[in-house]
């Protein structure tokens, strides 16, 4: 937690202009962006710069007041660029703020910031919650976040500050939702900021606790007596396209002629008959942001153009109920990937950057885990992905050779029990 109120504790930062330490006399949050107001006593230099919460804990960026210079990580542009163009048009527009109390407020208050401009970085940040909720009872936990979000509310919660920032806009600088936010908690004693890590730890949350839905049990996973279920997570802005170098050009120029979209569809039906051939009971659908069309009727199409609460749960209960889940880098396989049993994720050459970041794994055995979860280049084939989804579908000839039960030594082996076991 980074302390705000009665003193403000943050990790000192150097004046780009003279090099001499910065003194930090106030905070702000307004928007997604946690800021200190800074000044330098050396040259008289204002700034503000990002305080370690959220991707300013890895790559925090300071802007001069007077010049909108900004200075920060070269690897991280973006995040400079964003910080810039929103100081640049500042806004004091009131938005939609509705306040939802679950308990009683205390002298101390941890704020936790989930707003942000890409999805998956709202949803990571929420996760955080449980940290507080379980460590740090005697502190009432304050959640600021878009209204999408609202479903996965954990309990535990002291209150939530909706508000309405749609993400083509969390990039934005509102005044008048800094004032607002200081306004409201002017008369707290003590305030902490979350570090709201962008990847916080398998260990520190259970995705049950936000969407009120089990994963699917792991042991379930070699239980599904050739009934296998399936899920490919759709999205239409970042394709699973023919990109495998080795297709003949006559076929190139035909998915050229297509929209990319219907490319995709040909690839997952493709995925999918490959799949049921060797599994004729295969249970497959189709899920994520799109329009229901193209599919064959042996697969559901649970695609939606527009989402709600509702909607969101009966995903995730999908998800809950595969063995695995399929689809393209993306934080669109954030809550797939949590409530599933294996994970196969397609990976474009500009992605491998972000390897793991879209993943919320279910921490067991390393080996379990290596087995569960598989990587895989944008130019695999259909036919390449049903044969390592079949491999992986045959969880009781991995368990055999190596889980815990079968590689571990103890004192007393049940030996009558694996007799009785059936062999593959």
């Amino acid at each position: 937690m980074i302390r705000l109120k009665p003193i403000l504790e943050i990790p000192e930062r150097e004046c780009p202009s003279c090099y001499s330490a910065l003194t930090a006399s106030d905070w702000l949050i307004t928007g997604m962006r946690n800021l200190a107001d800074y000044h330098c006593s050396n040259c008289g230099s204002e700034f503000y710069g990002d305080l370690p919460a959220g991707q300013g804990l890895y790559t925090p960026v300071l802007i001069d007041k007077i010049t909108c210079t900004v200075t920060g990580d070269a690897n991280a542009e973006w995040f400079s660029g964003w910080l810039a163009d929103s100081y640049a048009n500042r806004s004091e527009v009131p938005l939609g703020f509705e306040t939802r109390k679950f308990s009683p407020p205390r002298d101390k208050v941890v704020v936790l910031n989930c707003l942000d401009t890409l999805y998956g970085h709202s949803l990571l940040k929420l996760l955080n919650a449980q940290y507080y909720i379980d460590h740090h009872p005697d502190v009432s936990l304050i959640i600021i976040l878009p209204r999408f979000l609202e479903w996965m509310l954990p309990d535990g919660v002291a209150e939530a500050w909706i508000i309405d920032l749609p993400l083509k806009r969390g990039t934005e600088w509102n005044d008048w939702l800094a004032g607002e936010i200081s306004r409201r908690l002017e008369s707290v004693p003590e305030i902490y900021l979350s570090v709201a890590f962008s990847h916080p730890h398998a260990e520190d949350f259970d995705i049950e606790r936000f969407t009120r839905t089990a994963p699917i049990p792991l042991e379930n996973l070699g239980n599904q007596e050739n009934r296998p279920v399936v899920t490919f997570i759709w999205r239409e802005d970042r394709l699973w396209e023919d990109t495998n170098p080795s297709t003949p050009e006559r076929l190139r120029k035909h998915f050229r002629s297509r929209k990319l979209t219907d490319v995709q569809t040909l690839r997952v039906v493709k995925f999918a008959e490959s799949l049921r051939r060797e599994f004729p009971l295969l249970d497959f659908a189709v899920a994520g942001l799109g329009e229901a069309k193209g599919l064959p009727d042996w697969i559901s199409d649970l695609r939606l153009t527009k989402l709600d609460d509702e909607a969101e749960r009966s995903w995730c209960e999908r998800y809950a109920g595969s063995h695995i889940v399929i689809g393209v880098h993306g934080s669109n396989m954030l809550l797939p990937s949590a409530h599933s049993g294996s994970v196969i994720e397609i990976i474009g050459n500009e992605r491998w950057g972000n390897y793991l970041q879209d993943i919320l794994f279910r921490t067991s055995d390393p080996r379990d885990m290596f087995f569960r979860y598989r990587f895989v280049p944008h130019s695999s084939t259909p036919e390449d992905l049903a044969g390592l989804a079949s491999t992986m579908l045959r969880y009781d000839d991995f368990q055999h050779l190596m889980s815990p039960e079968f590689c571990r030594h103890r004192e007393n082996y049940d030996f009558e029990n694996w007799i009785s076991r059936p062999k593959s």
